[in-house]
């Protein structure tokens, strides 16, 4: 049976989860709050709890450190159908070609969209920019809000759908 102290720890961390405003949060930080205990039983726990409220929560690895993803079904909002589309278009670019990206290359891609779409993407963390490198990477939460697309997200794919729709 569960101890209250393994029952309140899972309900805190579904707590601070469902409220942080950014919606990846480190493995990391998580292990910390669950020192006493088994960490792949309460995020067990956890994922389900956040299942039953319809939230799903996915693993990934970005940077050399794993996070976790709050996603839900459906379509964030905030995003634009043109800025779901650069998104999608800048992971099979990152699939295909270089997971390092290099910022000149995309900002002449993406010229008419740059300062606003784009930076949208930055700004919200969809895309990480990483000037010393001259790179962009995409985010876990970038891959996130696409989820249910990445497997068939193919270069080859996009470009006959733009060639398509001309």
């Amino acid at each position: 049976m569960q101890t209250k102290e393994y029952m309140d720890t899972v309900r805190i961390i579904t707590r601070i989860i469902l409220t942080s405003p950014q919606k990846m949060i480190r493995e990391k930080d998580l292990q910390n709050l669950c020192s006493e205990f088994n960490f792949d039983e309460i995020i067990s726990d956890v994922y389900n709890n956040l299942k039953t409220l319809g939230f799903d929560f996915i693993k990934s690895n970005f940077l050399d450190q794993n996070y976790y993803i709050l996603t839900m079904e459906g379509k964030d909002d905030l995003i634009t159908p043109i800025q779901y589309g650069a998104l999608a278009l800048i992971i099979a670019l990152s699939k295909e070609l270089d997971e390092n990206l290099k910022i000149l290359d995309l900002q002449e891609i993406f010229k008419d969209i740059w300062n606003s779409d784009i930076r949208f993407l930055i700004e919200n963390d969809y895309l990480r920019e990483m000037e010393d490198l001259g790179i962009i990477k995409v985010t876990p939460l970038g891959k996130a809000i696409l989820k249910n697309l990445l497997p068939d997200l193919k270069l080859g794919n996009l470009i006959d759908i733009l060639k398509d729709n001309e």
